[in-house]
């Protein structure tokens, strides 16, 4: 088999199961952040098994630098769990085939995850890092295990780094553009989901409207002395207020907050969230700071509702923002007596003190084409998590909203 096709089918078996996973994300409903991450390290478990198993390699029968690639793409999204897992199988896969020094090995991936936890976690260039670091290390491995150094073995170790590179960099590019398409399907979903909203709410008002211009026509011409009037209109308007009520409980009942409550941690969520606005600020020159403790922060909560909220407070920030001023976002979490408190602030026209009053209030907008929604249902799936939301602001200064969520108790506690 020729070096194309060698390359061709390591990349196959390495993104398919990828590929898979993204599209059971694009197209699952109600999917919890748990039950994704779980699926997605299973898919990289499987990843990492078809290439070690059906992969081609290039020299030798022996395949170098391509196993780790299910490990950068775990360092990636985070998943600590799966990092661990993976590097487990990566260094047991070298000693096993390379008879590499064990002792080495297992320093190598230790240092790469305490760098990662405590100076990069942040830093999404640290993969590409991760990867010339890697081909140092297996070049200088390769010429102590081989204890000779010739042009024959240098020429074949130079073709295997290089190919090797390639097919790392056109996996991770894979992934990382089929993660944008999605994030961009979920945005479309999201956007769909508020037209169909703003759809129903027109008609609600409509149906609405209709009892009461019959119940307002009826009392114009209603008159209290006349008993015949009385037994005639009181039914009619008994009857359009009874059918008014009933739409309204229909209503309420159509938007029930559910929360699939798990544990999870609020900085991760938060960290989420801020990754897909971050193409936004840079488009619109906002200046953004993330100041997100590195620490874990567990609560018992809703992934899906909490992204909800964010996404909410930080698009209000956006359009809160002056456009004849350099907009400033910042954004914090911290811990203070067993609640985490997460802060929002940005710089922008801020509310006045009547409109402060009134925020939250259904139907209440500063927007012109606002339904003044989100803000209500973020405080009710705050509310939901036990926690609070609070927002401070000056006029022409600037916005502070405050959540506060209690901490999840520790485990066996």
């Amino acid at each position: 088999m020729n070096l194309f096709d060698s390359i061709l089918i390591n990349i196959i078996l390495l993104i398919f199961p990828i590929i898979l996973w993204l599209f059971y994300v694009m197209y699952s409903k109600n999917i919890g952040k748990l039950e994704k991450d779980l699926i997605f390290d299973f898919c990289l478990v499987t990843s990492l098994y078809l290439v070690i198993n059906f992969g081609y390699p290039i020299f030798d029968d022996k395949l170098f630098l391509i196993v780790n690639i299910p490990l950068f793409l775990a360092y990636l999204r985070k998943r600590k769990m799966g990092i661990i897992f993976l590097s487990l199988m990566i260094v047991v896969y070298y000693y096993s085939y390379f008879d590499f020094s064990l002792l080495i090995l297992f320093w190598e991936y230790i240092l790469y995850f305490i760098l990662y936890v405590l100076y990069v976690k942040d830093n999404k260039n640290y993969v590409w890092y991760i990867g010339v670091f890697k081909c140092i290390i297996f070049m200088f491995l390769m010429l102590i295990h081989e204890q000779t150094i010739n042009i024959e073995l240098f020429s074949k170790l130079i073709v295997i780094i290089f190919s090797d590179i390639f097919i790392i960099f056109v996996v991770l590019m894979i992934y990382i553009t089929a993660e944008d398409i999605i994030k961009y399907h979920m945005s479309l979903k999201e956007l769909e989901q508020n037209k169909q909203l703003r759809s129903t709410l027109f008609k609600i008002t409509h149906e609405i409207k209709n009892p009461i211009a019959v119940c307002k026509g009826y009392l114009e011409m209603f008159d209290v002395n006349n008993i015949k009037h009385s037994q005639k209109y009181v039914p009619i308007l008994k009857a359009e207020i009874e059918r008014t009520l009933i739409l309204l409980q229909d209503f309420l009942s159509m938007t029930q907050i559910q929360i699939e409550y798990e544990r999870i941690d609020v900085n991760a969520v938060l960290e989420d969230v801020i990754d897909n606005f971050i193409p936004i600020f840079k488009e619109k020159n906002i200046n953004y700071e993330v100041d997100i403790a590195s620490d874990f922060f567990y609560i018992n909560g809703d992934y899906n509702r909490l992204t909800q909220v964010f996404i909410n407070i930080i698009k209000n920030s956006i359009e809160a923002l002056d456009p004849k001023r350099v907009g400033n976002i910042k954004i914090s979490s911290k811990v203070k007596d067993k609640w985490v408190i997460i802060c929002i602030e940005d710089n922008g026209i801020g509310l006045s003190k009547e409109q402060l009053e009134k925020l939250g209030e259904p139907f209440n907008t500063t927007k012109p084409n606002g339904t003044g929604l989100g803000i209500t249902l973020s405080k009710e799936i705050i509310k939901a998590h036990n926690g609070e939301i609070n927002y401070f602001s000056k006029f022409n200064k600037g916005t502070t909203v405050e959540i506060k969520i209690p901490l999840a108790k520790e485990k066996g506690t």
